[in-house]
């Protein structure tokens, strides 16, 4: 048995011998990590530094170790954190503190910097390192009087290139160029390769140059600012740095060919930071380069959509390239932005951007002033030549047409009544509903363009017989009381029937939705599907040729489910999530008016739909308008019906359209500039879903040649 005394003194000489193993572990780490380090093994030696600290937290010749292999490797953030590190071990040690405060400015942290910076001036006022490093920090935070401060403290230590260097870097910050110049000349005097000098003095140059008022001192400027950095380039050839100063100077000099030449060895050289294609641009626009100028400013305006110097500059550009309108759009946006940032701009300078705004949209007006009225045209009511015919019911009339103007349209009057019109739209459309009293002979319309440009028709008006339409239900089954009975928990019917009138149908809708019908025929069948999942009931109007109309609502009752037997066949189909599938390819190429498309075909179609299995395609090609109608309208909605078609897939090849918001298939007997021979597909998904209750999914896929870059995005 080991007397108390004996096992605690045995503890105790255990502890120590554990304390030197692992002091001792720990220098033979550093000491392989040095050895390591000095055999350009980088990797291996940051482990074996890792592996002394691990051992001893607190080992500062590791952490010094460790810090200056980050420094080697690139590592900042690393290293600043084993700086502080040992900052923290050795308060009182001005080198440690003064390194630290190199780290942290090389880390991109000169708050930082400037702290240990200030521990290391305390500890010794007279550390040159120190000093320099808190004058780049003081900098880098734009405290102009700190820095000044800590570049005189340097110099009046000891004159080097280093120390003018700063001073002259302070004194730039504090606007004192001229003694900035004079220090400049002594740090090249004295060491003839300090390229960070050749630009400083460059830069000294420029702004030396806006000061001076005569033209004899700027030029001197200028040169010398030319020739510094012609020299510091010949020690450096690639220093995009110099590059950018002289180009400056060049440009100051009206030489915009050189200064291009400049800045674009700096693309070169792969630099293609903003300030390069700025200063490019700039150059381009000096010298009357315009389209140049306006690419590099697209390429920035990407990176930089709200960036408003260069809006603005492209703005100029685009005006002085007769592009009034990209101009009017860019001063648009500067000033959306001013608006949107009151603090970072002036009120004055809002005001300004205003004016140049205003200006530009007069020049654009007047140079877009034409002398050739509009031209109305009236598709509603039903018209023959210069005679409307209007329902002898009829108390009110709607009135609509479109008006074609190679200008915007400040007006359009029926009556004298204001039509509803997109005045932001070329060649728009209108509507208005107008009271016309039993004696009333004539519908008088009138528009009228910006420019004042005015045209008049008047219609003459017979008045029809005032018989509403017959309207007919058939499904859902509805009751003599109007009460439809649907299946309960259904949010969707499909709602049929059948409307009649001797003079023609012209609309059906439910709910305010146009249904699938045939237009203009005298007794037409009718179908929809309509959504009635908060609904108690729903309303079809018919309307007839000459405005008479009949409205009926109908309620809604929701019965218990009933489970029907699904047949064979139906259940076949239903097998596949898509169901019956059919596509539809329409292909438009022999253009009358326009040029003919080649290299068409299915091919395109059938790989995007491969993943489709399709029961059937229907192939139309060459189709005018009027059979692009009929077909979607009557032809394929009865194909659908009789095939019981779940999904619907269509795609169109042939020449397309935007204008207004709206995208067009153009058919092969439309006019370029005629939009009203064009066909708005926009609707078709919607009237393909209303053909039968068995459709479930429809696609509209438009694979058109459109005459701008919009069509693509309007169409997909």
């Amino acid at each position: 048995m080991i007397p108390s005394s004996r096992r605690a003194l045995l503890a105790l000489t255990l502890l120590i011998g554990s304390f030197v193993a692992y002091a001792q572990d720990g220098k033979t780490f550093f000491k392989d990590a040095e050895k390591m380090r000095a055999a350009g093994q980088l990797d291996a030696a940051l482990e074996q530094y890792g592996f002394a600290i691990r051992v001893d937290s607190n080992y500062v010749k590791a952490l010094l170790g460790r810090a200056s292999l980050y420094l080697d490797m690139g590592r900042m953030e690393e290293r600043m954190a084993d700086m502080e590190h040992v900052a923290r071990l050795t308060p009182r040690d001005a080198d440690n503190q003064t390194l630290t405060a190199m780290a942290c400015l090389d880390a991109h942290d000169p708050a930082k910097a400037r702290k240990y910076a200030d521990a290391a001036i305390a500890i010794s006022s007279k550390s040159m390192d120190a000093l320099q490093t808190k004058v780049r920090a003081c900098l880098a935070l734009q405290d102009v009087a700190c820095a000044v401060a800590a570049a005189d403290a340097a110099l009046a230590l000891k004159g080097t290139t280093d120390t003018y260097y700063l001073h002259a870097r302070s004194r730039m910050a504090s606007g004192d160029f001229a003694t900035a110049d004079t220090d400049l000349d002594k740090v090249i005097e004295w060491n003839p390769l300090y390229e960070a000098a050749y630009v400083a003095s460059g830069e000294t140059q420029l702004e030396l140059n806006k000061t001076y008022r005569g033209v004899s001192m700027q030029m001197r400027a200028l040169e010398k600012a030319i020739n510094r950095c012609t020299r510091g380039l010949e020690l450096n050839p690639s220093s995009t740095e110099l590059l950018i100063v002289r180009s400056k100077a060049y440009a100051l000099q009206k030489e915009f060919s050189k200064a291009i030449d400049d800045v674009s060895k700096c693309v070169a050289f792969g630099r293609e930071d903003s300030v390069v294609y700025y200063q490019r641009a700039l150059y381009y626009h000096g010298f009357g380069q315009e389209q140049n100028a306006v690419n590099d400013l697209n390429k920035l305006l990407l990176q930089y959509p709200d960036n408003v110097p260069f809006l603005l500059l492209r703005a100029e550009c685009r005006e002085a390239n007769l592009d009034l309108d990209g101009a009017v759009k860019d001063l648009g946006l500067a000033e959306k932005q001013m608006k949107d940032h009151p603090d970072a701009w002036s009120a004055e300078d809002l005001k300004t951007i205003t004016k140049s705004k205003e200006r530009v949209q007069v020049k654009v007006f007047e140079m877009n002033r034409e002398a050739d009225p509009p031209v109305i045209t009236v598709v509603e009511p039903m018209r023959k030549d210069d005679v409307v015919q209007v329902s002898s019911a009829l108390g009110m009339v709607k009135v609509a047409g479109h008006v074609r103007d190679k200008s915007l349209l400040k007006s359009i009057k029926v009556q004298e009544v204001d039509a509803d019109f997109d005045p932001e739209e070329m060649s728009p459309e209108f509507r208005v509903t107008v009271p016309l009293a039993a004696s009333t002979k004539e519908i008088e319309v009138m528009a009228e363009d910006v420019y004042g440009n005015r045209s008049t028709i008047t219609l003459k008006i017979q008045r029809t017989e005032g018989d509403p339409p017959s309207l007919l239900v058939s499904l859902p089954t509805v009751s003599a009381d109007r009460v439809a009975e649907v299946p309960a928990g259904k949010d969707q019917i499909f709602v049929e029937g059948r409307a009649s009138d001797p003079s023609g149908i012209r609309s059906v809708m439910v709910d305010g939705k146009f249904a699938s019908f045939i237009p203009d025929t005298t007794t037409t069948d009718f179908s929809i599907k309509l959504e009635i999942a908060d609904k108690q009931q729903f309303t079809v109007r018919a309307e007839d040729r000459y405005g008479n109309v009949t409205e009926t609502v109908y309620a809604l009752k929701r019965a218990a489910p009933v489970v029907v037997a699904t047949p064979k066949a139906a259940a076949d189909r239903s097998a596949s999530p898509m169901g019956n599938t059919w596509v539809v390819y329409i292909e438009n190429s022999n253009y009358k008016n326009m040029p003919a498309l080649t290299s068409l075909g299915m091919g395109k179609m059938r790989k995007a739909f491969a993943k489709y299995d399709a029961q059937r395609t229907v192939v139309k090609k060459n189709l005018t308008k009027t059979e692009l109608e009929r077909f979607f309208n009557i032809e394929l909605r009865d194909l659908v019906r009789r095939g019981q078609v779940n999904t619907l897939l269509v795609w169109y090849e042939g020449h397309g359209r935007s204008q207004g918001g709206k995208a067009y298939w153009i058919p092969v007997d439309g006019k370029a500039d005629d939009v009203y021979s064009f066909y708005n597909y926009g609707p078709l998904k919607g009237l393909m879903e209303n053909y039968s209750e068995s459709v479930r999914t429809t696609l509209v896929v438009s694979d058109a040649s459109g005459n701008d870059p919009s069509f693509y995005e309007l169409t997909r």
